[in-house]
């Protein structure tokens, strides 16, 4: 069962746009399919910033999803297979930065180390993609590379908590465990590919 109706809100906002404009079939696909992302990703936002507004925890969710907001498209497009696995990976990955953060059982010295060995890693790895994509890789990496940087300082020096921190820190370990799936299908297909 997939969640439709943001698709035909897309649609119906597509068809709007693109009437009486001269757009090519390229770009109307372009204007649907962005729009269809745009809404995706909206209602998913408002789903789970109402869950956490229940519990009182507005601004916690706001610190939690500034890293995954910054960080994923540069550094993981991580996609699940359906949108109820995505919402819930997305609550999960949410409420764990809040609950652990708040916890604030990072140690300043790993902190700093994280502030060092994240960047390096996101420059290593970016971008991991679930499906091949044509896109500029140096771009990709530097922005992971800034983000990261950016968004630790200001987690180490602005927040009392260590939600950003551990937001960031779960968007790397997606981001890591989509790179080993990767592999591991690249090495399957590969694998099959000569036995045929």
């Amino acid at each position: 069962m997939e969640i439709t109706f943001y698709r035909k809100l897309a649609n119906k906002l597509a068809d709007t746009v693109v009437k009486n404009q001269d757009y090519s079939e390229q770009e109307e696909k372009r204007i649907r399919h962005g729009l269809v992302c745009i809404l995706s990703d909206l209602y998913k936002f408002i789903l789970i910033f109402l869950i956490f507004f229940c519990f009182s925890l507005t601004k916690e969710c706001f610190i939690a999803f500034i890293g995954i907001l910054m960080l994923r498209p540069f550094l993981a497009g991580y996609h699940a297979k359906n949108e109820f696995l995505c919402i819930f990976i997305s609550l999960a990955t949410i409420a764990i930065s809040i609950f652990v953060g708040k916890l604030n059982i990072i140690p300043d010295t790993l902190n700093i180390i994280l502030i060092i060995l994240l960047p390096i890693v996101g420059l290593i790895i970016a971008p991991v993609r679930t499906k091949k994509v044509e896109e500029k890789k140096t771009t990709s990496k530097a922005l992971t590379v800034l983000l990261t940087i950016l968004a630790l300082i200001l987690d180490y020096f602005l927040f009392d908590s260590q939600i950003l921190l551990v937001s960031i820190l779960q968007v790397y370990i997606l981001a890591l465990y989509q790179l080993v799936k990767n592999q591991f299908n690249n090495r399957i297909n590969n694998d099959s590919a000569v036995n045929v």
